[in-house]
């Protein structure tokens, strides 16, 4: 792999490994406070479950959180919180979210977790989600599966070769019971290990690994400071024999409680571990690190220090040709911290409606992006921000390495992306986003070269034919922010097609008297969108209709041709409560030119499942239509008006085709409103500006 001319010769040897200080880095996570780390393995991704250190004078903790990687090197924040205490009907006090650890079993994560309790003492809760990353809910509706009990803090779970789960947890004892199939209660009475085994070492933090015919128990020992020991069995339920200390209390950087996990992930050994080296770190606001190790012959652990560097050899290098998300890092510089009421909270991640962004951003911040395999080099780079204008610059080696790229943020009230030429931009080497000049929000990024640009094309190389009912699930290919915008990184359907926009099986569904058959874009949000190219064969104005489902009252959407609107913002009526009633909407008409156009469907109300979209020549005496009653958009028409929650606010008369013109001129403010054609089943939603 050659560089492009013009890399300087350090920038180079960083590509190549031959800086490893530069290369590597711990704590592992910078941008949250991370005790108990809970690492663990969902096919090619690496997770580590944590707590959420917030200092102050105590171990204050609310929620628990989650970073997931793919190479070992960059971690990527998966949401701000992805359960807390609140989430648990009553159960829990707030504040009180303590040691946790996440398992998968039948397509579900279970999320076993410290709390304290609403009826004195600690107890263990069980959560549980379809994804990773959650949302986590409560599995048991407000009970505790273990607890309450001082003594019962600090789960750890796992599945035995024989398919049987066993749950372990206390301080200073260790409890443990085998769990049912449902993962959700105890197969047996809790029961207690003969804690003479453990040579009066063992203190809290379990962590069971198996290897081999081995069951190893890995925990905080010996009192404060503690240290990390370990013990093994030839059976899960003991008894342990004592093999002696894996991390010493003396480390430099340590904090004075510790909580470890040991994983194998893609042929290598990494043991996880929290101390005090964060911005502002302390014995209250612990992070997460890493060392990675190499097993003793005879399947003990060997004496592992604690060091800077963490994971010096990546498992792969990073594709800069996908979207990579702006939280994914291996290292945060120029960070600030919250220290108001006398607590430490760093605040540089935010999330909306599932989706994480890099924010609070000042002038120094930056972020390093590990072993970026830019190949044979880059011609631009691509950047999605939002908020106020400021300026980002693109470093290669360090943050005040090779300038690659300069970018001028513009300012932005949505997620936008802007495109700027990079140069120098080949090759492996560590990448510095470096913020000269604050305030917008940084969702993504991605490169692209004249080889590696994804054009935006009509799906399987076909465009829809005008007149003609185009299906909603066959939108452009092309990608995020070109042929679709969607504001879940989920694919929520996961049928039909793989990207991120949601399509969904209708088969359950009815369409009018029959049963629906194909697809239609489900799981929607306000201000996602698809779009279509369309091949128009004559000039005529055609009416429009839509085959769509939804179950609330404010569902809605737009449609524009070539990036100008052509309708208003359409509601569409509820039918039933749970999406599989499609029912067929009048949604305009239009004067389109012969020839190939660019439709987009764009979302305004959120939660509408949208099955097809119809055009109608109306002159066609071949086309039969059946459809309901059409207002012509500047027919002269009176409108009730009503705010979003459904308060009625008046009533205009509009005489023209602009209804967001006619609400500000009757003195209507900014802001989103439905509007209800008086006399005909007719509604629209309609944002002032």
């Amino acid at each position: 792999m050659m560089f492009a001319k013009g890399i300087k010769a350090a920038v180079a040897l960083v590509g190549f490994g031959l800086c490893t200080q530069a290369m590597a880095e711990n704590p592992l996570i910078q941008t949250y406070y991370s005790p108990d780390p809970a690492p663990v393995v969902f096919g090619d991704t690496l997770c580590t479950y944590s707590g959420n250190d917030e200092g102050g004078s105590f171990f204050t903790m609310h929620g628990w959180r989650v970073s997931c990687t793919t190479d070992m090197v960059n971690w990527t924040d998966m949401n701000t919180l992805i359960l807390e205490a609140g989430d648990f009907n009553g159960s829990a006090k707030k504040n009180g979210d303590w040691a946790s650890q996440c398992i998968r079993r039948n397509d579900k994560y279970y999320y076993y977790v410290t709390v304290e309790s609403t009826r004195g003492g600690r107890a263990v809760n069980v959560a549980v989600s379809d994804k990773k990353e959650g949302p986590f809910k409560d599995a048991l509706n407000g009970k505790h599966l273990a607890g309450p009990n001082w003594d019962y803090i600090d789960p750890t779970v796992f599945i035995d070769d024989d398919g049987q789960a066993w749950l372990y947890w206390g301080n200073p004892k260790l409890y443990y019971c085998p769990l049912k199939e449902n993962m959700i209660e105890c197969a047996s009475e809790i029961k207690v290990s003969d804690m003479s085994t453990f040579n009066g070492k063992y203190t809290e933090g379990p962590w069971i690994h198996k290897r081999g015919k081995k069951y190893y128990v890995i925990y905080a020992a010996g009192g404060i400071p503690e240290s990390i020991d370990y013990s093994w069995s030839d059976s899960p339920t003991g008894p342990w024999t004592y093999k002696g200390v894996i991390m010493p209390s003396s480390e430099p950087g340590a904090a004075f409680t510790v909580h470890s996990g040991i994983v194998d992930f893609k042929g290598r050994s990494f043991f996880f571990y929290h101390n005090q080296k964060n911005v502002k770190g302390g014995g209250y606001s612990r992070s997460t690190a890493i060392e990675e190790f190499t097993w003793n012959a005879d399947g003990t652990i060997p004496t592992i220090r604690a060091t800077n560097n963490g994971v010096v050899k990546p498992i792969k290098n990073l594709d800069p040709f996908v979207r990579v998300e702006a939280e994914t890092k291996a290292w945060v510089g120029g960070m600030t911290v919250n220290t108001s009421g006398g607590y430490t909270i760093i605040e540089h991640v935010g999330a909306e409606y599932g989706n994480v962004f890099l924010t609070k951003m000042n002038s120094g911040f930056y972020t390093k992006v590990r072993s970026v395999d830019m190949g044979d080099g880059a011609d631009r780079i691509i950047v999605c921000t939002r908020g106020n204008g400021g300026k980002l610059e693109l470093h290669a080696g360090s943050e005040n390495g090779a300038l690659l790229a300069s970018m001028d943020i513009p300012s932005s009230s949505a997620w936008e992306e802007h495109t700027f030429d990079v140069t120098d931009a080949a090759g492996v080497d560590d990448l510095f986003f470096v913020v000269k000049q604050g305030g917008f929000d940084f969702d993504y990024w991605y490169m692209e070269s004249e080889k590696t640009a994804v054009p935006q094309t009509p799906y399987k190389g076909t465009a829809a034919t005008v007149p003609g009912k185009i299906e909603a699930e066959n939108y452009d290919e092309g990608g995020h922010n070109k042929a679709f915008y969607d504001n879940d990184r989920e694919n929520q359907g996961k049928v039909y097609r793989e990207d991120e926009v949601d399509v969904v099986d209708i088969s359950d569904s009815k369409c009018g008297d029959a049963a629906c058959t194909g697809y239609a874009i489900g799981y929607t949000q306000e201000n996602e969108w698809v779009e279509y190219t369309i091949n128009v064969a004559a000039d005529a104005k055609y009416d429009i209709t839509a085959n769509v489902a939804t179950a609330f009252e404010t569902s809605a959407l737009q449609l524009f041709i070539d990036d100008k609107e052509i309708t208003e913002s359409v509601v569409a009526p509820k039918v039933d409560s749970v999406w599989t009633t499609y029912k067929v909407i009048d949604v305009g008409s239009v004067d389109l030119k012969k020839g190939e156009h660019v439709l987009k469907l764009l979302i305004t109300g959120g939660y509408l499942n949208v099955d097809w979209i119809q055009f109608t020549d109306p002159n066609n005496p071949n086309m039969a239509i059946s459809r309901t009653v059409h207002m012509e958009p500047h027919a002269s028409a009176s409108f009730n008006v009503f705010g979003v929650t459904g308060k009625f606010l008046g009533r205009v008369e509009n005489t023209g085709a602009n209804m967001a013109a006619t609400l500000k001129n009757a003195g209507f403010a900014n802001g989103m409103y439905i509007l209800r054609f008086v006399g005909l089943n007719k509604t629209l939603r309609v944002q002032v500006k």
